[in-house]
């Protein structure tokens, strides 16, 4: 018996302003009537919305539902604790979003600068301010010595994936127009990592202190650059990378808000588990609607007849994740491959998540066999 009933793939976007067709926003879905038509939202809120509303029809349906997203639910071991902890005295002003710009030669200062907007484009650039409610004990004279220090976990304490999807929840602004404050807050972040930046990239007419253009020279030591996913899924990006080709950080930023205000929907929350922090993999489905990290690019896709690419890869994830169910295999895929330790699976189910699929070379040969 199959193990859900529809399969929604969403192909996500951190365009700044709303974007329809390549490099956008789209959602593939399969029920039991077939394929729905794709859906195209020019907008990451308008993207919510309609995915609530298929949610809640397929529930009223009765409806065991696989949602996918493609981007990353997690960050590497330990950056979790280490973000929650740089976010905990940062706040951010509600009187505008945006994209803010710092001059390139400022120096770096005891107490966090304002924004200073942007003469990019030619246009008024509205900021979100991230200010500091109260100085941080993270930073200091050397903010390379070190190591970040992780919060020993109490007895109900969050797990460490949930501290990082409420930070991110609480800090990331993300308006019905698509502006964002990604970089003003990855910079901020960054600022106050003892190990130094490990967020990189922003677009190239904008200037910041502590958020380079290209990659740090950061060891990555206290906190990795790659999780151990990306091991097994090697044209992944890293999720320190916020622009470029291939980048996910800025999609997985804004994305991991707008889940922790998803999961938390009053009309949707009991029925929904995050994978595979809350289903320990497969092992716990219980929940009606399972929200999953999907990498698209594991499945091929032939000639689009035109259609944008983006569209073709929903359609067809969506596909293979009905043929593996039907075949009995899906449980498989959401399983972590046999070369995961029992320790490695502790730290992927507490932090790091994982890519439906990932590591299970034999099922992804047999999909590529049958497409």
């Amino acid at each position: 018996m199959p193990l859900f009933d529809r399969y929604i793939a969403v192909d996500w976007s951190a365009a700044n302003t709303p974007k329809r067709g390549k490099d956008s926003i789209w959602i593939g879905e399969l029920g039991p009537e077939g394929r729905v038509p794709s859906a195209n939202p020019s907008t990451r809120a308008a993207a919510m919305e309609a995915i609530a509303t298929r949610l809640l029809s397929a529930r009223q349906r009765n409806e065991r539902v696989m949602l996918g997203f493609d981007f990353v639910f997690g960050y590497p071991r330990g950056a979790a604790a280490a973000i929650a902890a740089a976010g905990a005295d940062l706040t951010h002003s509600p009187a505008g979003i945006g994209q803010g710009s710092r001059p390139s030669d400022s120096a770096m200062q005891e107490e966090y600068p304002p924004p200073c907007p942007s003469p990019a484009r030619g246009e008024e650039t509205r900021t979100l301010a991230l200010e500091l409610a109260s100085p941080s004990p993270l930073r200091g004279g050397d903010r390379g010595g070190g190591t970040f220090p992780a919060p020993a976990r109490q007895p109900g304490d969050q797990p460490p994936w949930l501290q990082l999807w409420s930070t991110l929840a609480r800090l990331v602004v993300d308006a019905p127009d698509n502006s964002s404050n990604r970089f003003l807050l990855a910079e901020a972040i960054n600022h106050r990592l003892a190990e130094g930046p490990h967020f990189w990239g922003h677009p190239h007419q904008h200037s910041y202190v502590a958020l380079h253009p290209r990659r740090p020279t950061t060891a990555y030591a206290t906190i990795p650059e790659r999780r151990l996913a990306e091991r097994y899924v090697r044209t992944a990006q890293p999720v320190w990378k916020l622009t470029g080709v291939g980048s996910v950080g800025s999609q997985a930023m804004l994305g991991i808000a707008r889940l922790a205000a998803l999961r938390t929907d009053p009309r949707l929350a009991a029925d929904i588990a995050i994978w595979p922090f809350e289903t320990s993999f497969a092992d716990d489905l219980g929940r009606p609607v399972t929200i999953t990290e999907i990498y698209p690019s594991l499945f091929p896709v032939g000639e689009a007849d035109g259609l944008p690419r983006d569209r073709a890869q929903v359609e067809v994830t969506t596909a293979r994740f009905a043929e593996l169910d039907r075949a009995s295999l899906l449980a498989s895929f959401l399983s972590p491959p046999a070369g995961v330790t029992a320790d490695e699976r502790v730290a992927l189910i507490a932090e790091e998540g994982w890519i439906v699929g990932a590591g299970h070379e034999a099922l992804l040969a047999l999909l590529r066999s049958a497409a």
